[in-house]
């Protein structure tokens, strides 16, 4: 072998040798909660896009082939039970198969946003509380898709399906009255919580619940989606992903639409008390 290609290979052996390896570092920060993805929810031809604004809203304008649905169209019709899911969930599921939703099928409810009073959280909550598995709200201003008067024709009905209830999603009376380690958050605007509002029904008269007040609209942007810039506040008053969390507002609104927030944050123990103040103070 040539001398000169010789020398050339042992020194490119020894130049390696000498090189020092790689230094590894290690992230040794505390796990913290899931940060939910910020991106805009996707429509295809297979997604079921309900919009839960007015009807008069829907009628003036709508996302092509959207429906129209309100949460109160599933909810008991007396008072104080205003805020809670009928109780044949059986039901639920056939009328919501009507409108060509089954456990599988993609979802994305639209609402005002911030500019409204989580509408279209309460509905994503009643989907997720009967089993619809894909499922994501936001405001309707996010989209850019064509908007149009007309209403759709109806979408072909999906197979009639058994609603495998998550429990987990909501808290009752009896359990949110004699709660032990579960910390509550109240949801309602910082007026409705000190008694200042003179427009909410409850301001002066809903009890005290040893809660903290985090106004609900601090939980998304405004696109309507969930903000993790929510999580320093959570962390500065004790509230971590292992916690216990009731969350409370007036008639479960407001506060389902808060549920779904903290359960993409991960923290996966929160729960929405659907009757809200009007079922505590009857």
């Amino acid at each position: 072998m040539n001398r000169k290609l010789i020398a050339s290979i042992i020194s490119i052996l020894l130049m390696s040798g000498c090189q020092a390896p790689p230094t590894k570092s290690y992230d040794s920060q505390p796990i913290q909660p899931r940060v939910v993805s910020t991106t805009i929810p996707v429509i295809t031809e297979q997604t079921v896009v309900i919009d839960a604004r007015s009807p008069f809203e829907f009628s003036l304008w709508h996302l092509n082939g959207s429906i129209n649905l309100q949460w109160q169209d599933f909810n008991q019709k007396t008072k104080p039970f205003l805020g809670l899911l009928e109780l044949d969930t059986f039901s639920l599921a056939r009328r919501f198969a009507t409108y060509g939703i089954g456990p599988n099928t993609p979802v994305v409810v639209v609402g005002k946003g911030p500019h409204g009073n989580g509408e279209e959280g309460r509905l994503a909550w009643t989907l997720k509380v009967l089993g619809v598995s894909n499922v994501r709200f936001s405001s309707i201003e996010l989209f850019s898709q064509p908007k149009t008067k007309e209403e759709a024709p109806p979408r072909k009905s999906e197979t009639l399906w058994k609603p495998v209830v998550d429990d987990t999603l909501s808290v009752d009376k009896d359990l949110f009255q004699h709660r032990r380690t579960a910390v509550v958050i109240d949801v309602r605007s910082e007026a409705e919580y000190l008694g200042k509002d003179a427009a909410s029904p409850y301001a002066k008269s809903a009890p005290e619940v040893g809660a903290f007040n985090i106004p609900w609209v601090q939980f998304f942007d405004e696109k309507g989606l969930v903000s993790h810039q929510i999580l320093s506040r959570l962390q500065a008053v004790g509230i971590t992903p292992d916690r216990e969390i009731y969350v409370v507002d007036n008639v479960g609104v407001r506060s389902a639409a808060v549920t779904l927030a903290l359960r993409e944050l991960g923290f996966a123990k929160a729960a929405n008390f659907a009757g809200g103040y009007m079922e505590l103070v009857h």
